[in-house]
């Protein structure tokens, strides 16, 4: 961290944002939850640990308790751990990088049990819907956006057994330090408050049962609704914006406007599209949806599939998440769920 631009190099940024909306849970539901074992989650704060210490041997010493960490978000083994170690030690003495760290360990970031308490609820809420669930270990970093050498860091790393974070992408706008290349309508999705979400719709993955043999545009748009419902369900509070990576207004006009969104599928006979091409238009990373129109949000058609899933659960109100998540057939779920797009009121 050699000067003091706000914009510093970021590597292997890949978001899929996801949900909202959760139906009422029957009786003999709550009375499962209330049953539910108390889980703990295996959280280490390794930023913390790695910050405060005084010599490159304490970094190495921490860094070879956790191997785990050195293979899945460094991509190195622990015959790397001494020259990790030692671009740590000299990272935490740039006057530039400890002022970023020590702003991430206030309250409106990382300081305090804020994260630790959010995922242990979500993790809780997941537990009590899938009782046979995997809770991951999970781990944070702190490196300056890579500023540790020739190393690999992002912003996740999600799996069934671990999570690691990379605190310092998920700083957001108020950052002393943004990462390079990443625009607004991402950069709402590295929010501090966003982390949640965001691991959510990643792990949403083990659970999403997909045809992958039908690769339509439909039933891509399903499988992004269902890691929103998901995702929301775990995380009921977390606000729409840090899941969808959309402003209040375009929340606000995409529901305006859901008909007309809904009708240029149909017109444009999108639903049953398998290019990539086009599906990209409409599924993939962007600011706009310009073939709908100037102030249509990116990646609407993951919207859209969240409003056909939300429609599908206002339907089958008994039903239940896991039941959904477990359903392959996109084409199915879709027929069942009744959605054609919604008037203006």
């Amino acid at each position: 961290m050699k000067n003091v631009q706000r914009y510093i190099g970021f590597f292997g940024l890949i978001i899929a944002p996801f949900f909202l909306g959760s139906c009422g849970i029957a009786e003999d539901k709550k009375e499962t939850k209330a049953n539910a074992p108390t889980i703990q989650l295996d959280i280490q704060r390794l930023d913390q640990t790695i910050a405060n210490s005084t010599t490159e041997n304490q970094i190495d010493s921490i860094l070879r308790k956790h191997p785990e960490v050195l293979q899945a978000y460094f991509s190195v083994g622990t015959n790397r751990s001494t020259e990790l170690a030692k671009n740590f030690f000299a990272l935490f003495q740039n006057p530039a990088l400890k002022k970023f760290y020590e702003q991430s360990q206030q309250q409106a970031f990382f300081g305090g049990k804020v994260l630790e308490n959010e995922l242990q609820a979500a993790f809780q809420e997941i537990k009590n819907e899938f009782p046979h669930a995997k809770i991951p270990k999970i781990r944070t970093v702190f490196t300056g956006f890579g500023a540790v050498g020739n190393f690999k860091t992002q912003h996740l790393v999600v799996s069934d057994t671990l999570i690691i974070i990379g605190l310092d992408y998920f700083m957001g706008k108020k950052g002393l330090y943004l990462p390079q290349n990443v625009y607004d309508y991402q950069l709402r999705r590295l929010e501090p408050r966003a982390i949640v979400g965001q691991i959510l719709l990643l792990y949403a993955g083990y659970f999403n049962q997909h045809d992958a043999e039908n690769a339509t545009m439909l039933s891509d748009m399903i499988w992004y609704g269902k890691s929103y419902a998901f995702a929301k369900k775990m995380a009921p509070t977390l606000a729409d914006s840090l899941l969808f990576g959309y402003t209040q207004t375009e929340l606000a006009e995409s529901d305006m406007f859901q008909q007309e969104i809904w009708e240029h599928f149909i017109d444009q006979s999108l639903l049953y599209k398998q290019d990539e091409f086009t599906k990209a238009k409409y599924l993939g990373e962007r600011p706009k949806t310009i073939e709908i129109g100037p102030a249509c949000p990116g990646s609407i058609g993951r919207w859209l599939g969240w409003r056909i899933v939300d429609a599908y659960q206002t339907n089958h109100p008994k039903e239940s998440l896991a039941s959904i998540m477990a359903k392959p057939n996109a084409n199915q779920l879709f027929q069942a769920s009744g959605y054609r797009g919604k008037a203006k009121e």
